[in-house]
């Protein structure tokens, strides 16, 4: 795990928007997103491994191990320093992912991962012909539209959670909610760039499994393909909720190619390449990321960053040695809060350098 090469100034980077370790009402308000999730992580667990005998026995030790963490952490919010680090959105992530590892459940949510990408790629050749018959600025407006409204599939948070329950995620009902002008919007800057100078090589840094990937970030991906940018989608190493996984990243593509020829030709030249961040929790640190992706961020003129955790939870003050934009959904009450926001409000920040 290496230093990410296009951080600037990394001794000054900040990895989190929000501080637990000084903000106790923040603490006590994340805490409680943590204990409310976790009922529904359990039930995961549980369908995950339903044909081990004991896969109940190991979801309620998950329940119980994590939980008292969480008590804990009320109590002595520097219990765990010295195994994860100081108190962190980022770190109870890790001590989550610790537990679910230790009891076997490596990933809880790929049932689910694998049904939403099965029902996205039907959804995508009708995606491709709408917007291949767009002009460019509009088309490109309706990229960044998708990759808004796909980011809504987020398993982690409650709001989005409670939604798919109830009735699933409809990706074209959800775009048509996703109205522009949203809390922060540089579409505009964002389309004059791409259309103008468009980047030469790419790095997008994708979130979550289903519509959010196959629906909103791969047709980002063709769009500057289409401008013979290089591109390089980067997804997690190991599992975490229901955000994509490099090996899983791998499959989708596989299928992908099968559908649309461009992405087909793009993977066999050489111009589409995935690459495994060495990361496994819902946000990131780009002090820690693997030496594959720091190798492939050579040339990068474009950096992507998407999703509430890893552009807005955090890296949101981060700044980089090239070109930057940070786009999500906003899904948590305390993040609205923070951008002055309302609950499922868009941020789409770009950041020339």
């Amino acid at each position: 795990m290496v230093v990410f090469p296009l951080l600037a100034e990394p001794d000054a980077y900040r990895v989190m928007m929000i501080d637990l370790v000084d903000d106790a009402a923040a603490r006590a308000y994340w805490l409680d997103v943590f204990a409310n999730h976790l009922p529904s992580l359990v039930a995961h667990c549980a369908e995950s491994d339903a044909v081990s005998p004991d896969a109940a026995e190991r979801a309620e030790q998950v329940r119980r191990q994590f939980g008292a963490m969480i008590d804990t952490l009320r109590r002595d919010w520097g219990a765990y320093d010295d195994r994860v680090g100081p108190i962190s959105i980022l770190n109870i992530c890790r001590l989550r992912e610790q537990v679910l590892r230790a009891q076997g459940f490596d990933d809880p949510y790929r049932p689910i991962k694998q049904r939403e990408n099965e029902a996205a790629l039907q959804l995508l050749p009708a995606l491709l012909d709408e917007l291949d018959a767009l002009d460019d600025r509009p088309r490109l407006e309706v990229v960044v539209t998708g990759i808004a409204a796909g980011n809504l599939f987020d398993l982690g948070a409650a709001g989005s959670y409670e939604q798919y329950q109830q009735n699933g995620f409809d990706f074209h009902a959800t775009r048509r909610r996703v109205a522009r002008p949203w809390r922060v919007d540089d579409v505009d800057a964002l389309a004059d760039r791409l259309l103008t100078r468009p980047p030469s090589r790419a790095m997008l840094l994708v979130d979550n499994a289903g519509a959010d990937l196959v629906l909103g970030m791969l047709p980002l991906a063709r769009e500057l393909l289409a401008r013979e940018t290089e591109v390089i989608l980067a997804a997690n190493t190991a599992p975490s909720l229901n955000d994509i996984t490099f090996d899983e990243l791998g499959e989708v593509m596989d299928l992908a190619r099968r559908i649309d020829p461009y992405l087909d030709r793009a993977c066999a030249e050489g111009a589409l390449t995935c690459v495994a961040t060495g990361n496994d929790v819902p946000l990131i640190d780009f002090r820690q990321v693997s030496t594959e992706m720091a190798e492939a961020a050579a040339g990068v003129d474009l950096l992507v960053i998407e999703g509430m955790g890893r552009a807005l939870e955090s890296n949101y003050d981060a700044r980089f040695t090239c070109d930057t934009l940070k786009i999500g959904m906003i899904k948590e009450g305390w993040v609205a809060d923070v951008f002055d926001a309302a609950m499922y409000d868009v941020i789409c920040r770009f950041e020339p350098v």
